[in-house]
């Protein structure tokens, strides 16, 4: 009877414990990594663009009919080049008839004024003779002052008389120039286009905006042309984010086509931000971050698209884990550390944020071992065994 009795005492004890290791389970498979110190780097990355350092848009200096522009996008210019001619608007025919008409006129009343100038000098010329012969007359007796008085007076006003008659041929003249500037591009024989439009720099002509013959407004952008600058970099930032940004920070461009990084430097942050949309109809504040690219290779052209890191701020020997570790808490962040085969839940205050790797400033010591990407089942106390490590 007491053996029956102490192998039911028995079985209840085994089936007892073996319930307790059917609910402890086996303990939860974590991915972890090592809390090292280390070097961070902490970098602004944003799409970027290429442009052209110094460019230069050539445009219409007046209203009027630009000639067609043969050059093309990657030509060569000279500076004082002419790259495109330039011709009065056209005139149509009763406009064209009055301004043959008026030069006619013109061209008539500069003869009249040059008949005019050629007697007016005539008559000086002996109202001088005339006064030359009384001075002696007058130096004998033989003739008054008041004679002698009234030769100079006429020989003074043939003097005047002339002058005037000179400058109405002047006038005449300038009547006809003005006649024959209204008549450029309409009279065969004269060249439509003689005033020229000229590249203001050596360079390479970057874009042809108007490439056929046609009448433009004062100002119309012909072609742009690049100077010998190069290229730089621009990338428009958040002004949250502009503000960490320094001139002379050192720059990591990729994604421009090929697997090589370019190195590139901050040369200056625009002083003035602009409202942009984004993706989700927020308005955002940005900011052009402009930079030079310190090796560009010749396959870069104006307009490329680009990936740019800004390098923001660096630090050696610094206590880093993987920011996949972190989750927000009610009064900051924490983590968990894996202690004696159990998850251990821990407060921690952040420093720096890399891409991929967050600063610890203190809750963690070199050497711990923590959980990424911890899940709900995850808690503190919860029995743990780690499945890789990195």
């Amino acid at each position: 009877m007491n053996r029956k009795r102490w192998l039911w005492v028995g079985g209840i004890v085994v089936g007892l414990v073996g319930v307790w290791f059917a609910l402890r389970g086996e303990p939860l498979a974590v991915e972890t990594a090592m809390a090292r110190m280390d070097t961070l780097s902490v970098a602004l990355t944003e799409e970027g663009r290429t442009r052209v350092a110094d460019s230069y848009v050539v445009a219409a200096p007046v209203t009027g009919r630009v000639s067609r522009i043969d050059l093309d996008a990657g030509d060569s210019v000279r500076a004082g080049q002419a790259v495109a001619g330039l011709a009065p608007p056209p005139t149509d025919t009763r406009s064209a008839s009055t301004a043959r008409a008026d030069l006619a006129v013109a061209e008539s009343r500069v003869e009249e004024a040059r008949a005019e100038v050629e007697t007016s000098r005539r008559g000086l010329d002996q109202a001088e003779r005339e006064y030359e012969r009384r001075i002696p007359l007058f130096e004998m007796g033989a003739i008054s002052g008041e004679v002698l008085e009234r030769a100079r007076t006429e020989a003074e006003t043939a003097r005047a008389r002339l002058a005037r008659a000179e400058a109405t041929l002047a006038a005449a003249g300038s009547s006809v120039v003005a006649a024959r500037a209204r008549l450029i591009g309409v009279d065969p024989g004269q060249d439509p286009f003689a005033d020229s439009v000229r590249s203001p720099v050596t360079g390479v002509v970057l874009h042809v905006y108007e490439q056929s013959e046609r009448v433009v407004a004062a100002g119309t952008p012909l072609l742009e042309v690049s100077g010998t600058g190069g290229v730089e970099f621009v990338v428009d930032l958040l002004t949250a984010e502009a503000v960490r940004v320094d001139p002379g920070d050192a720059v990591r461009i990729t994604g421009w086509g090929e697997d090589r990084t370019l190195a590139g430097r901050v040369r200056y942050v625009e002083p003035a931000a602009f409202t942009e949309v984004s993706a989700l109809g927020v308005e955002e504040q940005r900011v052009n971050v402009v930079g030079d690219i310190l090796q560009p290779p010749s396959g870069l052209g104006a307009g490329f698209r680009l990936d740019v890191s800004i390098l923001v701020w660096s630090g050696e020997d610094v206590l880093v884990v993987p920011g996949s570790a972190l989750f927000r808490r009610p009064s900051g962040w924490g983590l968990f550390v894996v202690q004696d085969g159990r998850a251990e839940e821990r407060v921690v205050e952040i420093g720096r944020r890399g891409s991929d790797r967050v600063q610890i400033l203190s809750g963690v010591e070199p050497g711990e071992e923590v959980v990424l990407y911890p899940s709900g089942d995850v808690d503190d106390g919860v029995p743990v065994r780690s499945v890789s490590r990195r």
